[in-house]
């Protein structure tokens, strides 16, 4: 199969244009997500804008493969049962983490702009939400707060394993490109350093999930792989960071999950035959036999072009695999969303493959035969909104 390299836009001649192309995309489908919430799934109208966050977030990580398959991703996380059973119900606290994190980014944004130290102002960001987090939640277990984390994590490692890790035919970094800025020199093998934005938001978010939901540690493997396969030499200060932060995650586990829960993890479960093909069962009944298929066919390319980030995801899907084997209580299926945003990551790039190969075989078609392909793949969320309203049975 011919080589799939994730393909960026020739740069426009204003980087800012070209920067509001890049983004509006993922805006769009989150908008088109919130609605679809509110008219559909009657969703308050606080919650609907959170879960259309973590649509844009997924649909960020995926824009690099084009405009068109990262909105078809982020309306296929927002179908998938276990996204979509989180529509309905009453305004919660969920309006409080929201109103903490408009504060924190405002905070964020003066003191960045007054100091010209963004990343002075970050910090302070970080102690403002921590405060109004802890103050005025708690820790509540936000599900669709943890969906938000993972979401805006996967954008961070994606961009950030695509930057240092690129296939040789890649072209400079478009993010990069896009904010007209000096990042750093290229390495001599054709990479760039993680930036800040990548280390310091991937710590905010992680933070921010712990203190949520300390479930979250599963993810701990996945997000410091992806820094230690960064090639850049972090601080001390942020390594004991991250640490701390696990060990809190590790605590939380262990009182929320293994001491004073009705439900809790089974280790031996592991072995049970039944165990893993009631997981299997989870899974397909997410994005069907043909979205595993593809998903399959994705990973195997993405290990070829670009085995970081393939390693990474992978290690990613394995924990929360072995999540779904081991844990008993409620929600199982939503606190595996981890996995769902990976497995939509795999499926998409088989897409992309896909494209690519067409408009390769077919030169004289191209670029309408990719967009064919597109277009199938744009079925799957289709089927998924007609069996939400009962149109087909």
């Amino acid at each position: 199969m011919p080589s799939a390299t994730l393909a960026t836009p020739m740069p426009a001649t204003a980087a800012r244009d070209q920067l509001v192309r890049y983004w509006l995309p993922p805006l769009l489908t989150g908008i088109v997500a919130f609605f679809i919430l509110v008219a559909v799934g009657d969703t308050p109208v606080i919650r609907s804008g959170g879960m259309a966050l973590v649509i844009v977030g997924v649909a960020l990580g995926l824009r690099r493969m084009g405009a068109m398959l990262c909105s078809i991703a982020g309306l296929i996380l927002l179908m998938i049962p276990a996204f979509w059973a989180q529509s309905g119900g009453q305004f919660g606290d969920f309006a409080t983490v929201v109103i903490a994190l408009i504060v924190a980014f405002g905070a964020m944004v003066v003191l960045s702009l007054a100091l010209r130290r963004p990343t002075f102002g970050l910090g302070i960001g970080i102690v403002v939400f921590a405060g109004l987090f802890w103050s005025q939640i708690g820790t509540p277990q936000s599900l669709r707060l943890g969906g938000f984390v993972v979401g805006w994590l996967m954008f961070l490692i994606i961009d950030m394993l695509l930057m240092t890790n690129p296939h040789p035919s890649d072209s400079a970094p478009l993010i990069m490109r896009l904010q007209g800025i000096e990042t750093g020199k290229a390495r001599e093998d054709g990479s760039y350093p993680a930036q800040p934005y990548h280390t310091l938001g991937i710590l905010l978010l992680y933070a921010v999930g712990i203190l949520n939901d300390a479930s979250l540690v599963f993810l701990a493997p996945t997000v410091i792989l992806s820094l230690a396969l960064t090639k850049n030499r972090l601080p001390r200060w942020y390594w004991l960071a991250m640490a701390i932060l696990v060990l809190i995650g590790l605590r939380g586990f262990a009182v929320d999950y293994l001491q004073l829960r009705d439900y809790q993890f089974l280790i031996e479960k592991w072995r049970d035959a039944d165990r893993w093909f009631d997981v299997s069962q989870i899974i397909v009944r997410q994005f069907s036999p043909v979205g595993i298929a593809l998903s399959i066919l994705g990973l195997s390319r993405l290990a070829r072009w670009y085995p970081v980030l393939g390693i990474v995801t992978m290690f990613g899907y394995g924990a929360y695999f072995m999540f779904g084997l081991v844990y008993v209580g409620p929600y199982r299926a939503i606190l595996m969303m981890p996995l769902f945003i990976i497995q939509i990551t795999w499926m998409t790039y088989a897409i992309f493959a896909i494209g690519e190969w067409s408009k390769k075989t077919l030169p004289q078609l191209s670029p309408y035969v990719s967009w064919v392909v597109y277009g199938l793949y744009g079925l799957i969320p289709l089927q998924m909104l007609l069996n939400i309203t009962n149109v087909v049975n």
